[in-house]
């Protein structure tokens, strides 16, 4: 997205994503420390992390003009030393959201026993995987949105916003297939045969 809007674009989608972030905050789940464009997140309940993740999905795949978020959630004990979070608990999370694709909240096996029973969506197995630095394989699995909360935005085969088709007037119709597209800008980057890597 940098890439083709410039990096005041970004900053404000940053912006956004952190009053988005302040919205979903559960229980007493709180931001701990922020790089770039990621945050971490702690609470003392594993159910308020739960929560807050999806909610924050929730938010950020109804936004016109936004980006899907990915997140990584794992349960155990941190060091928290002058605002900063050390262990291994912090580490395997980061591993975890490296692997979460675009709209998806992934957690640890050690995680989804923590909050056995109190999700109104079954979690979904997705595979176990060796992370780095990380002894033994970890089972992770994706917490789903409920399906009435996840509305079916397109999204723009550029910068891979999501774009809300009553708020963007840009669409190309190529081979039967719709495409929509945030801006003018985009349209004309993908009927010059623009591809993202």
């Amino acid at each position: 997205m940098t890439d083709v809007h410039g990096g005041a674009s970004a900053a404000k989608i940053v912006d956004k994503y952190m009053q988005l972030v302040d919205k979903a905050c559960f229980g007493n789940c709180k931001v701990i420390q922020r790089i770039g464009d990621q945050v971490v997140m702690i609470a003392d309940q594993a159910i308020d992390i739960a929560l807050t993740a999806q909610r924050l999905n929730c938010l950020a795949l109804k936004e016109h003009d936004f980006l899907a978020i990915h997140s990584g959630i794992h349960y155990g004990p941190v060091f928290e030393q002058n605002g900063n979070l050390f262990g291994t608990t912090i580490n395997v999370a980061s591993r975890i959201m490296n692997l979460a694709k675009r709209g998806q909240v992934v957690c640890s096996e050690v995680f989804l026993n923590e909050i056995q029973g109190l999700l109104p969506v079954e979690a979904k197995p997705i595979g176990t995987f060796k992370l780095k630095n990380v002894a033994a394989d970890i089972a992770l699995f994706e917490l789903p949105n409920p399906i009435e909360a996840t509305p079916f935005l397109p999204i723009d085969p550029v910068c891979l916003m999501h774009v809300d088709p009553a708020k963007s007037s840009f669409i190309l119709v190529k081979d039967d297939q719709s495409f929509h597209f945030c801006s003018k800008h985009c349209l004309d980057l993908f009927s010059a045969d623009f591809r993202p890597e």
